[in-house]
């Protein structure tokens, strides 16, 4: 009984993976990722925008990581990890990650903003993450409803 309680969980599983694969213009397949996992979640601007916006604030945490100085912070700071969690939240699609988004797309604004203006000459990104994450809030249906 206990085989085949495994067999069928084992079967149910490899179907599970075959469905959120397709096919690789190499060759084999690779998997869509938790961007499309969900079947019936509608792809319109907000999608697409949501992703740009994940992809912005991943590379932002990642540049926060390498110039530990551009935030203020001791090269072993703790907090130094939590700079990733805001594209994090906005792949996974979790609750107020627009919120989060902005807010840390604007943080160097609200800490120094003189600094922060020099840095939006040669790095422009945030300013582009903020929008977009602005506007992931303000048009997330049921929001002011």
């Amino acid at each position: 009984l206990a085989q085949a309680v495994e067999e069928q969980l084992l079967r149910a599983a490899t179907e599970a993976a075959h469905r959120h694969r397709a096919p690789s213009p190499l060759g084999g397949s690779f998997c869509l990722g938790a961007m499309s996992r969900r079947e019936n979640e509608n792809k319109d601007a907000r999608f697409w925008l949501a992703n740009i916006a994940g992809a912005l604030l991943l590379g932002e945490g990642a540049r926060v990581l390498s110039k530990a100085e551009l935030c203020n912070l001791p090269s072993g700071s703790m907090t130094l990890g939590l700079s990733m969690l805001p594209g994090v939240m906005m792949l996974d699609r979790m609750p107020y990650a627009s919120l989060v988004g902005l807010i840390a797309s604007l943080h160097g604004f609200l800490l120094s903003p003189s600094k922060a203006l020099e840095n939006t000459k040669a790095w422009p990104w945030p300013i582009v993450t903020a929008g977009i994450c602005g506007y992931l809030l303000a048009t997330k249906p049921g929001r002011f409803a």
